[in-house]
């Protein structure tokens, strides 16, 4: 049995698949049409936030989201352990130190009242992840988070469509990344990712030097 069975699921919706490449192949714009824009609206819509743009990957995603808030060498994310190595992987691209904090025994998630002890005057952001499924106590997260002033990088690649507290999955924090990698949640057939926020000034440098050479 297959671990992920796109074939199947390419045979009950190829009708449509081939539909909108045609379209693509008709009005000839590859790059960021209209396809773009359409699908950036519905993601954000879905998941109940202002702004989203798509990217190449989660970790493309995650790089972005570092760089717009303007995070770089000396500073420190304070992230869990127990992920995907592209989640301390993009703190590290940008210069900055990873920091970590341990896990819940039972969610496997990021422990939020260990979050705290973790800040120092270098630190920058809380990156928590999701995993398997299901998030960590965003609410706690963003009360530590408020009261030093630090922003929220939400991990969301393993969590796109779920709930907490009735808000989806990457509407909870100042920057959500996810991933569209054919093993997620919301998998397509090929590599993919997307940003989310509420902030236009962050949405706003999705086109600056910041965020420029991860966005080719």
């Amino acid at each position: 049995m297959q671990f992920i069975d796109l074939q199947s699921q390419y045979r009950r919706i190829s009708d449509s698949i081939k539909n909108r490449i045609e379209k693509v192949l008709e009005h000839g714009q590859y790059i960021l049409g209209p396809e773009v824009r359409e699908l950036e609206a519905t993601l954000a819509n879905y998941v109940g936030s202002r702004y989203c743009v798509s990217t190449g990957s989660g970790t493309v995603s995650l790089e972005m989201a570092l760089r717009a808030l303007n995070i770089g060498p000396g500073d420190e994310v304070i992230t869990t352990p127990y992920s995907f190595f592209a989640t301390a992987e993009v703190i590290s691209i940008v210069g900055a130190k990873p920091v970590f904090v341990d896990i819940r025994s039972n969610t496997f998630c990021i422990d939020e009242e260990r979050i705290e002890a973790a800040i120092t005057p270098r630190t920058k952001a809380i990156m928590p992840v999701s995993l398997y499924g299901q998030m960590p106590d965003m609410e706690k997260i963003n009360e530590v988070a408020a009261r030093h002033e630090l922003p929220v990088i939400e991990d969301a690649a393993q969590s796109f469509g779920s709930r907490q507290k009735g808000f989806y999955s990457c509407g909870l924090s100042t920057i959500a990344c996810t991933s569209f990698y054919p093993a997620k949640p919301l998998g397509a057939y090929g590599e993919g990712g997307a940003l989310f926020t509420n902030d236009e000034e962050l949405y706003q440098k999705r086109n600056s030097s910041c965020c420029a050479t991860m966005a080719v």
